[in-house]
């Protein structure tokens, strides 16, 4: 009898150390698989932390911003309808974006742009971003496009003149 019980014991022991080793297998798999996803994990935190200015990410975005700032700098201190459509058709003319995207994009670079203090905070950030990747010619090009936005509805100011001048300066292209 004491030997049936031994062997049912035996069994036993041999059991609950099998089903601990596959759990412990399940969990190494889990685990690999956890360390599979951290380079996706840590590009999606990388994205997901960035906010406002932080997000534009192209030249065509950081053009945008420009626009959309010097804008906020007429004496209104906003942004029109008549000046959101003039961004939007300079994009559409000079950067080859569809009407549609173009607008698009406005609205979102507006968003982005709307709890900035001051309007003249996004030339540094944008001019840092554009340095690298745009030629001087286009340079020369977005300050027409800078100038043009800033007589849309009212004159060019003063603020306007300097933020234009700082621009050109950063970039490489004042006369």
């Amino acid at each position: 009898m004491h030997v049936i019980i031994s062997i049912f014991v035996a069994i036993g022991a041999i059991l609950f150390w099998l089903s601990r080793a596959s759990r412990n297998a399940a969990d190494i798999a889990e685990a690999a698989q956890e360390i599979g996803n951290i380079p996706r994990k840590m590009r999606y935190r990388k994205k997901a932390g960035k906010q406002g200015l932080a997000l534009v990410e192209n030249p065509v975005e950081a053009a945008a911003v420009l626009m959309i700032s010097i804008a906020r700098m007429d004496e209104l201190g906003r942004i029109s309808d008549t000046q959101t459509a003039a961004i939007a058709g300079q994009l559409e003319t000079h950067m080859q974006i569809a009407r549609t995207d173009a607008q698009d994009m406005v609205v979102q670079m507006r968003s982005l742009s709307q709890y900035l203090n001051q309007a003249e905070s996004t030339l540094y950030p944008m001019v840092d971003l554009l340095r690298n990747k745009i030629s001087r010619d286009e340079a020369a090009e977005l300050s027409a496009m800078l100038q043009d936005i800033a007589v849309t509805e009212t004159p060019i100011n003063q603020d306007q003149i300097n933020f234009i001048r700082r621009f050109e300066e950063r970039m490489g292209i004042s006369v």
